[in-house]
C-alpha cells in the first residue's frame, strides 16, 4: 500500500474513533432532546417533507441555530402550501400569507400564533444578524420551541384517523398534492 492511501486511511480511522466517542459521550442528551421534539409521525410527501423531519435531528444532535433556521424555512414553506392548497397564488411575504390564510378562516388562531412565533425573528437567524442569540442554553431552548411548535402545527394541518388499516387525513385537500403518496418517519 503506498503511503498517500495509508495516510488516508489511518485519517479515515481516527475520524471514525473520534465521531464515535462524540456519539458515546452525547447520546443520553440526544435521545432525550429526540424525544422533546420527535415529528409528527406521517405527513403527506411535498418538497418540504424531508426538511422538515430533519429540524428534530438537528435539534436532537445539538444544531440549535441550524434547527430555528430550517424550521423557519419549513413553516414558509408550509404557508405557502396552505395558500397554494387553498387555490390561491401565495404573497412573498409570509405575514401576508397569513393575514389572508386566517381572514379567510383556513386557519385557526392557535395554528396562526403557532407559525408566527416560530417566523418570530426569522431575519435575523436567516442573515445571522449580530442580535442572534449566542448563549448556548438561550439557543436550545429557543430551538426546541420552535421544533416543538412545528410538530404542532404539522400535527393539526396533516391530522388523520387510521380506520381499518387505511389512513383518513382530516383536511383532505392537503394530502392531494402528494398524489396520496406518504412520508413517514419510522424513527423511534
Amino acid at each position: 500500500m503506498d503511503k498517500k492511501v495509508m495516510d488516508e486511511f489511518i485519517q479515515q480511522k481516527l475520524v471514525e474513533d473520534s465521531i464515535k466517542q462524540e456519539v458515546e459521550q452525547t447520546l443520553p442528551h440526544r435521545a432525550a432532546r429526540y424525544l422533546q421534539v420527535k415529528p409528527h409521525e406521517i405527513v403527506p410527501y411535498t418538497h418540504f417533507s424531508a426538511a422538515s423531519a430533519e429540524c428534530s435531528l438537528l435539534f436532537r444532535d445539538g444544531h440549535f441555530y441550524g434547527c430555528i433556521a430550517l424550521t423557519q424555512a419549513v413553516a414558509e414553506a408550509l404557508v405557502r402550501f396552505l395558500c397554494q392548497s387553498n387555490s390561491w397564488d401565495p404573497d412573498k411575504e409570509f405575514e401576508k400569507n397569513m393575514k389572508k390564510l386566517s381572514k379567510r378562516n383556513f386557519i385557526s388562531d392557535k395554528l396562526k400564533d403557532s407559525l408566527l412565533r416560530i417566523w418570530n425573528k426569522r431575519n435575523d437567524y436567516h442573515h445571522l444578524n449580530l442580535n442572534v442569540e449566542t448563549e448556548r442554553q438561550a439557543l436550545e431552548e429557543l430551538a426546541r420551541e420552535k421544533a416543538r411548535l412545528l410538530v404542532e402545527v404539522e400535527s393539526e394541518i396533516f391530522r388523520y384517523k387510521v380506520i381499518d388499516g387505511k389512513i383518513i387525513p382530516e383536511h383532505p385537500k392537503y394530502w392531494k398534492a402528494s398524489g396520496n403518496q406518504v412520508f413517514l418517519r419510522l424513527e423511534p
